[in-house]
């Protein structure tokens, strides 16, 4: 294994980390933006109910987001270790965490496929409301 390829998943995990954390801050800012609508006493029961699927489904996109940014963080940190192994030359230990890199990442894309999979739920039942009136 050479330290190229180990180089090569720095800017991609960094990329990811960012990205991830750019959608939990907007999911962040949808909550609390729903959250505020709901304390508005000038909201009626069907557009209420809807609001609250809403919010329902941001919760289990938050944690979906928040598993994805600590595994990005394993990614992150494990491709450090097997950095600094494959710079000593410890040959044997050094693609096995490379392994666990590759393995962290995927987990962590897994994670932000469910997520879009649900952002295209939250986006429907919005859709729905708004095509009802």
């Amino acid at each position: 294994m050479t330290l190229v390829a180990v180089g090569t998943l720095f800017p991609t995990i960094s990329l990811a980390i960012i990205a991830l954390n750019f959608r939990y801050t907007s999911l962040a800012g949808l909550i609390r933006a729903i959250s505020s609508m709901l304390d508005s006493s000038r909201i009626d029961d069907s557009r209420r109910a809807t609001m609250l699927d809403e919010l329902q489904v941001m919760r289990r996109r938050t944690t979906l987001v928040k598993y994805a940014l600590f595994l990005s963080g394993i990614a992150f940190i494990l491709n450090l270790a097997s950095l600094f192994f494959g710079c000593f030359s410890f040959r044997v230990i050094a693609p096995v965490i490379m392994a666990l890199t590759i393995v962290s990442m995927m987990s962590s894309m897994i994670c932000l496929c469910a997520e879009t999979i649900l952002s295209t739920k939250a986006f429907n039942l919005h859709i729905a409301e708004i095509l009802q009136y």
